[in-house]
């Protein structure tokens, strides 16, 4: 079902700066891979880690968030940008009775490949997640 060399899809979304954006994003993020035809579990993770980007964005950024999204054949990429010029602090593992500060110790964990990049009047932080079998001669045996 993954196997779609001909794929190449993009989507935005725009969101307030609210707590509850990050719902919002998980079921745009939901709604996007069921669109384009995403492993269950791949899904999830995408969700998650575009939760946790948007709750940056929104919560220690306090602006707006734009989620992007795009699947060509072979990758997801989800990219989050938000207004907030200021660049996090990679690297820095927060205390273990802290609340929070663990969003960006999770997209490292559980993606691909993952960057921060400054964009016009703020900042962009993305992942990417492998499609699995989207790179796969169509019919070619396990």
């Amino acid at each position: 079902m993954t196997q779609r060399p001909d794929l190449d899809v993009a989507a935005t979304l725009r969101l307030p700066p609210e707590k509850r954006s990050a719902g919002e994003a998980r079921r745009f993020i939901g709604q996007f891979c069921a669109a384009t035809e995403l492993a269950e579990e791949l899904c999830q993770t995408a969700a998650l880690l575009t939760s946790e980007l948007v709750t940056n964005a929104v919560v220690h950024g306090k602006t707006s968030a734009t989620v992007e999204v795009h699947r060509p054949a072979d990758i997801l990429r989800v990219s989050v940008r938000d207004d907030n010029p200021v660049l996090p602090a990679v690297g820095d593992a927060p205390p273990l009775d802290a609340e929070s500060g663990r969003g960006l110790t999770i997209v490292a964990a559980l993606a691909h490949r993952w960057g921060v990049e400054k964009v016009d009047g703020g900042k962009a932080i993305w992942f990417e997640l492998e499609v699995p079998g989207a790179g796969d001669a169509e019919g070619a045996s396990p």
